[in-house]
């Protein structure tokens, strides 16, 4: 008698801890929620363009109970210029930590300041939505926010269908995950197991299957720049288009996936993407694995976020009367302040590899291009090569792989004589010292070293370049 009463008493007071433990987490988690609105809200204001696009949360009502709270919120969405606003109203159930009813409904024991689970409400602004959706919950959302500010959620809206006078849009469920910090920053992924877009003037579709993006950032020193890793990939892409001979043509990629890195060193700021196609098709016949490597280094990180700046300033010139002169002049400063120091500070771009390759090998191109330190682009007084550090361009033709995509892509009747064309535009090639005409492959190489450049290993005087800079110049300032 004497345990039962002493495991009674345990469980009871257990419980008064765990009310007592709901009613004090429920006070903080009122105080967290509004704190995350406000904190949005400084955020947009922080960009400068609520006079021309204006977007604001607000907290309608919070009904506190002792386990759980009734919380009636509203976005608001502004045009001021236009004088168009829009009232988004949601509808959530808080529940107290420190362990959620709707967390230990799933047997989740892990404490949390508070769980939210919602969903938007119709009104006017709403209801195209609820129309495209067939839902009456278009848009739900779920979040855990821990102890130490961390919020753990996501948002997802219901498959559905919308068209246009050129276009029916078709989608499955859309969902939304993220793991941030409380200022929230932190990791964000989006993905839909199908997207499709037909048109409504001819047969053509487009078609994504598997869509996934994922990215991680942290902010920097400068407002608008921030470092991290976005990767993205896609089971399957397809479209189907008309030729001007009304007959159909069809493209797909299968296995794609990019990566897209932004690092900061210093004062400077690279770029590197890396993208990968496990095969692609033209008609329903492969072309082979598609790979496709670049980045974008060492470019002036004030002088970027200027520019971010610079576009920020043309969207709130937008409001002006005089919109297009003010643009017009915010563009031009931005060019002359900003633009020569990105030139100025050695930017590089590099491509590393674009190469196509199936059984037989590959067709692949490399570029690597450095400018040098405060370059005058004084191009005809014999300083054109003194403008870089790097100048490098490999590309690389396998025969057999040109002969392949021959065979698969040309009609029986006109292999013989594409294939004769091919071969003679790589001996012409190699006639005028443009390329290596191999007897597997054809090569060309460009290479910049030491103040002299060469094509091939043949070393091309600095006039002869200015001499044919100076012509495509004129050629094009000519009027057609």
């Amino acid at each position: 008698m004497k345990k039962s009463k002493l495991a009674i008493g345990v469980v009871v007071a257990l419980g008064v801890v765990w009310a007592g433990g709901a009613w004090f987490t429920g006070q903080k988690a009122e105080t967290e929620y509004k704190r995350q609105i406000e904190y949005a809200n400084q955020q947009f204001k922080a960009l400068g363009i609520s006079n021309t696009f204006n977007i604001e949360y607000k907290n309608k009502s919070f009904e506190r109970n002792w386990f759980s709270s009734q919380v009636e919120d509203e976005l608001i969405v502004a045009i001021p210029r236009e004088s168009k606003e829009w009232k988004i109203p949601f509808s959530t159930k808080l529940y107290h930590g420190p362990l959620p009813l709707n967390h230990l409904a799933k047997f989740n024991l892990i404490p949390a300041l508070f769980s939210v689970e919602g969903f938007i409400g119709k009104n006017e602004s709403t209801q195209l939505l609820f129309d495209l959706t067939k839902s009456e919950k278009p848009l739900q959302y779920q979040a855990s926010t821990s102890y130490g500010l961390s919020t753990k959620g996501s948002l997802t809206l219901a498959k559905g269908e919308a068209t246009n006078s050129k276009f029916t849009a078709q989608w499955s469920d859309v969902e939304l995950n993220f793991d941030a910090n409380k200022d929230f920053k932190g990791a964000y992924s989006l993905e839909t197991n199908e997207y499709r877009l037909n048109s409504s003037e001819d047969p053509s579709t487009f078609s994504w299957k598997g869509l996934k993006y994922e990215i991680t950032f942290e902010p920097t020193k400068w407002q608008y720049l921030y470092t991290g890793k976005g990767t993205s990939t896609t089971e399957q892409f397809e479209m189907t288009v008309v030729d001007n001979a009304g007959n159909p043509m069809s493209y797909a990629e299968k296995g794609t996936k990019s990566t897209t890195e932004i690092s900061v060193n210093g004062d400077v700021i690279d770029f590197k993407g890396k993208n990968i196609v496990d095969e692609v098709l033209l008609d329903g016949k492969s072309l082979g694995k598609l790979t496709y490597n670049n980045e974008l280094n060492h470019i002036d990180a004030n002088a970027l976020n200027a520019l971010i700046e610079g576009f920020i300033e043309v969207v709130k010139a937008s409001n002006h009367e005089n919109a297009d002169l003010m643009t017009k002049i915010i563009m031009q400063d931005w060019i002359k302040t900003h633009g020569m120091a990105i030139l100025n500070n050695q930017p590089q771009i590099k491509i590393n590899p674009i190469s196509l390759s199936d059984e037989k090998g590959k067709l692949e191109l490399d570029v690597n291009i450095a400018l040098a330190k405060n370059p005058t682009f004084d191009l005809m007084r014999g300083n054109f090569y003194k403008q870089f550090t790097d100048f490098a361009i490999d590309v690389q033709l396998n025969k057999a792989t040109v002969e392949n995509i021959i065979d698969k892509l040309v009609p029986e009747t006109e292999k013989a004589n594409a294939k004769a064309k091919i071969a003679a535009s790589f001996a012409e090639a190699e006639q005028n010292g443009i390329a290596v005409n191999g007897e597997k492959s054809v090569t060309i190489k460009l290479v910049l070293k030491n103040g002299e450049l060469k094509l091939n290993g043949t070393a091309i005087p600095e006039q002869q370049v200015q001499n044919t800079i100076f012509m495509l110049l004129m050629s094009g300032a000519l009027p057609h």
